[in-house]
């Protein structure tokens, strides 16, 4: 089962201390914020010396000469002239006009009788009523409009308008007894319709009426004779000459001011662009701040995309175990050099912290026996400290301890103790070596020691047979040889370094599992945690590594 691969963080998680615990882990990443921060930094403080001379080079080009903007002076007299003799030419047209309409004579001859007079004034009175009622029936066509125009003076005489009136009476009488309901019944729907039509009818006569009453108001109507005046075309002429020359001038008044506009926008940009600049401590402080704001909002984004354990609370709520002990910085490192016997424990092996003696405790039964424990953990070297320590402390109790190293092909474990790299389990499970010839011992204390079974090194024609062997039961079989040799066995047995399930032996066992704050990623560990329950073994909790990666 494949492990390496983090868990992308859901949304449904993203709650306010899920927030707060990202950003705590960006400032327990110092390198990767201060590398992004420096680079910003730098670039930023390049940019802000380089910028300046290369925006006043470009601001000389930018800058249009003095010769290009145009003289609007000369426009301005020269329409103020063509202006004044616009006003003198309408001046002189309206002059002109008035005397032509003062010669004008429009005469109309009027030789009618006063009888005739009388029959004009009132055909005009006629044909001015009729097509008020027309008007009327047009804008709303109901039957009081229609009964108004058939009664009309000129339409009384008319037999057929009185055939139509009748008609139109009868239809709303019985349009009448439907009432108020009558507006759905098809009948009620065909007397209106009926209705309609007559009065549509009597329209039709109506307008033929006014029509033939215009046509004998027309011929007593006298026509009008007018006699011929001067001619004012000429000042017209001079009047729109001088119009089109005013025109002319705002033309061109207004493209040089249009002109003259985008040559002073382009020349602000200019000495905006040479104005850029800022003094030495200014552009310090100012990439100083950018650089801390990118390398924190990259690093807060990668924490985000790739989430990482960032305290014991959350170690706990993803992998379902408790966190047995915290492996914290020392408050003070005492002088590990006053005794000979200092010069001889690896440098990797504590001697003075608590936490692993209280890992013990936690972990062992009550007689303080621990036959066997496995540490499990994603990184290799964390991984291999854990494990020393822990030996190194039961080893100090006086009880035999071995030290089981799984990580074949890496050097965790022979860079924490110091030990030789081969031969080594490989050797013994491939059948090159014998276990007891693969031991190693390391001195962890005054008169104290215990063995170390180094991981080796695979050749090549053997990585196969060493993965398999570590997977089937003779790594369990020589588990349990070295259980019946020794009284405690640790077992380092960090993830593969290819994203595979470590080496735990076929009876499982109980495991401690090793997270690091701020570097473990949350899927790695979740993931982890549930493929060694799948495994069957005993997860007896959690230790958290939270300080600095061990320099081996």
């Amino acid at each position: 089962m494949t492990i390496a691969t983090p868990l992308a963080a859901t949304g449904g998680g993203r709650t306010p201390g899920w927030i707060r615990r990202r950003a705590r882990n960006v400032y327990r990443r110092p390198l990767l914020a201060g590398g992004v921060a420096s680079g910003v930094f730098v670039v930023t403080l390049v940019a802000l010396v380089v910028v300046p001379r290369e925006a006043q080079r470009v601001a000389q080009a930018m800058m249009p000469p003095p010769d290009a903007w145009r003289d609007t002076a000369g426009v301005l007299r020269r329409l103020a002239l063509a202006e004044s003799g616009a006003r003198a030419a309408e001046s002189a047209l309206v002059r002109g006009r008035a005397v032509v309409l003062g010669r004008a004579e429009d005469i109309a001859v009027d030789t009618l009788s006063p009888e005739v007079r009388a029959r004009r004034d009132s055909l005009a009175a006629a044909v001015a009523e009729l097509s008020q009622l027309l008007r009327r029936a047009a804008d709303a066509p109901l039957a009081a409009s229609y009964r108004a125009l058939g009664t009309a003076p000129e339409l009384r005489g008319i037999p057929r308008v009185a055939q139509l009136l009748d008609t139109l009476a009868e239809v709303e009488k019985s349009r009448a007894s439907f009432g108020a309901a009558g507006g759905v019944d098809p009948i009620f729907v065909a007397l209106t319709t009926r209705a309609t039509q007559i009065g549509k009818s009597i329209e039709d006569i109506a307008e033929a009426r006014r029509t033939a009453l215009r046509r004998e108001l027309e011929r007593l109507t006298p026509p009008v004779r007018t006699t011929s005046a001067a001619d004012t075309i000429p000042l017209a002429r001079a009047r729109d000459s001088a119009a089109l020359a005013v025109a002319t001038l705002r033309r061109e008044l207004g493209e040089a001011r249009v002109v003259n506009q985008a040559l002073d926008e382009r020349a602000a940009r200019a000495r905006a662009a040479a104005s850029v600049g800022a003094s030495v401590p200014s552009m310090l402080a100012a990439s100083l701040v950018l650089g801390l704001a990118v390398g924190f909002g990259v690093t807060f984004a990668l924490e985000l995309r790739h989430p990482r354990l960032a305290d014991r609370g959350e170690a706990e709520s993803i992998a379902g175990v408790p966190v047995l002990v915290t492996i914290e910085e020392p408050a003070s490192v005492p002088d590990r050099h006053r005794r000979s016997v200092d010069h001889e424990v690896p440098r990797l092996i504590d001697q003075v912290s608590d936490a692993y003696r209280l890992l013990h405790t936690q972990l062992a039964e009550r007689s303080f026996e621990l036959p066997r424990i496995t540490i499990v953990g994603d990184d290799p070297t964390v991984t291999a400290v854990v494990a020393a320590n822990l030996a190194a402390t039961i080893a100090r109790q006086v009880r035999t301890t071995i030290l089981v190293d799984t990580d074949v092909g890496g050097r965790s474990v022979v860079d924490v103790v110091r030990v030789r790299q081969t031969p080594g389990l490989a050797d013994v499970l491939v059948g090159r070596a014998e276990w007891s010839e693969a031991l190693a011992s390391v001195t962890v204390g005054r008169g104290r020691s215990m063995d170390v079974l180094p991981a080796g090194i695979a050749v090549r024609g053997d990585v196969a047979n060493v993965a398999e062997a570590l997977g089937s039961g003779a790594f369990t079989s020589l588990l349990e040889h070295l259980a019946r040799r020794y009284e405690c066995v640790v077992v380092s047995a960090p993830v593969s370094r290819h994203g595979g399930m470590p080496p735990l032996g076929n009876d499982g066992g109980d495991v401690v599992l090793c997270a690091r704050t701020a570097r473990t990623p949350i899927g790695v560990l979740e993931r982890l945690a549930a493929a060694l329950r799948e495994r069957g073994v005993h997860l007896r909790g959690l230790v958290v590594w939270d300080r600095g990666d061990p320099a081996v």
